[in-house]
């Protein structure tokens, strides 16, 4: 009960219930009060008019006998539990009727001016009215008693049914918050299931659009990702010791044999370079890996400065041009127009290098490369086509995944590790860029790299 929400919200659902009953009891009897108040005070005016038209009448009829005598004689005629007493200009009372004379007042002059308040007498409290009149002061009162005892009677009865209605109100409450509440316990012994080891578990939805569903769909949403993450990262460590281990193997199987026994200079030459290259092949793939993985950290930034991509798809075709001629591949490069973009130039000539060797490596002696740089619609293009074997349909939604091997005779040329298109992918998203590709199986390949044009570059154009 501690730690159950349930039992918090009903200790504060009651206490509030308790303070909204306490403050409806204590305006209920004001009101009420105050309402006996106003229904008496109506009763006491209408009865000081009558006592003023009665006295008016006697000053007219003067034979009529001595005015106490006719304030007895009214008296006698007056509602039981009415009093009223009368006082000269002198201050001596003129008539004082049965009870009157226990009013608590300070006396008998009061102001002009008709006023009405509650004093205590013998017989409890009293409604009293004091108004001047013709011969003097008039105090008109009725008792309160019997209204009092009805409003107490009620009060008592408040207060012994509402503990009765707060404990009815707090199971009740209770057995909601447990009811509303048992999503969040399902959701919970869920969760607890969920581990390293099994993230295939999802948290129920009820479909009634609340917000536990929102929140478990969330949930649900957010171990999913969580899911292909890791499956990405388990996938990307596997395949990272796959890569890594077949070059290691090779580089210690040769300095084994190479000390197995004497060795001519020649084969101790071909044993260092074969270490060598095996040595350069492991550091780029561990460069690869360490660029990988501070993208994936959101730690990899890039310096944004104007760049002519003109300049850099001249730059990188004279670099891998002698590549190309060594296999008998034609490169052909086409730049017309200034084309400028807001990018890392380093950058950029990765992603252009990346994707002209891989043309290279997939295109037979005898065939061609064409580079062209454009621009349109705000975008700047590259655009690399090869003459190469193509991608088969089945692979083409895979080939930007790390170490993902195309399959048929594309997999088997060259010997690269499947992370070039990963990382020139990467590259060009974090530009606000795009790399897409059409291919045919036989007939060879085109990469797109798209980035945005230069908005001054723009701007300068028009």
């Amino acid at each position: 009960m501690r730690g159950s929400v349930g039992a918090r919200l009903t200790a504060w659902f009651s206490a509030i219930l308790a303070t909204a009953l306490l403050l409806a009891g204590i305006g209920v009897r004001w009101g009420m009060r105050q309402s006996i108040h106003d229904t008496v005070d109506r009763d006491l005016q209408a009865r000081l008019e009558g006592m003023r038209q009665f006295l008016d009448k006697e000053e007219k009829d003067p034979e009529s006998g001595s005015l106490s005598e006719e304030l007895a004689e009214q008296a006698s005629m007056t509602a039981a539990g009415a009093y009223f007493r009368i006082a000269g200009q002198d201050g001596q009372w003129i008539y004082q009727s049965k009870g009157s004379e226990e009013w608590s007042m300070p006396g008998p002059r009061l102001p002009e001016q008709g006023r009405i308040q509650t004093v205590e007498t013998g017989g409890g409290p009293a409604r009293v009215l004091a108004a001047s009149v013709r011969v003097g002061t008039i105090q008109i009162g009725a008792p309160l008693g019997s209204f009092y005892e009805m409003l107490n009677g009620f009060l008592w009865t408040a207060v012994v049914v509402s503990p009765a209605l707060l404990f009815l109100a707090g199971a009740g409450g209770y057995w909601l918050s447990r009811r509303a509440l048992e999503p969040v316990d399902a959701i919970t012994r869920t969760a607890q299931t969920i581990s390293e080891k099994d993230l295939s578990q999802r948290l129920p939805e009820r479909g009634v659009g609340d917000e536990l569903d929102r929140l478990s769909a969330t949930l649900n949403a957010m171990f999913g990702r969580l899911e292909s993450s890791f499956e990405r990262v388990t996938r990307f460590t596997a395949d990272a010791s796959h890569e890594l281990r077949t070059p290691v193997a090779v580089i210690r199987t040769t300095a084994e044999l190479a000390r197995s026994r004497p060795r001519s200079e020649q084969e101790y030459e071909r044993a260092l370079d074969t270490i060598q290259a095996e040595s350069e092949h492991i550091s780029a793939l561990i460069d690869d890996l360490l660029l990988l993985a501070r993208a994936d950290a959101g730690k990899e930034e890039f310096a944004g400065e104007p760049l002519d991509l003109r300049e850099s798809v001249r730059s990188v075709c004279a670099k891998v041009r002698v590549l190309a001629e060594a296999r008998g591949i034609g490169l052909e490069e086409e730049t017309s127009a200034e084309v400028r973009v807001q990018a890392d130039g380093r950058a950029v000539h990765r992603v252009l290098l990346i994707l002209l060797e891989n043309a290279i490596q997939y295109t037979a002696e005898g065939g061609s490369i064409k580079v062209a740089a454009t621009m349109e619609a705000g975008w700047a293009r590259v655009t690399v086509r090869d003459t190469g074997v193509g991608i088969a349909a089945e692979d083409l939604p895979h080939i930007f995944e790390r170490f993902y091997r195309a399959s048929k005779d594309r997999s088997r040329r060259g010997g690269g590790v499947g992370l070039g298109l990963a990382i020139a992918e990467w590259i060009a998203a974090r530009h606000g860029g795009t790399i897409t590709v059409e291919s045919v199986w036989g007939v060879g390949s085109t990469f797109i790299l798209s980035l945005p044009v230069f908005s001054e570059f723009i701007q300068n154009q028009r």
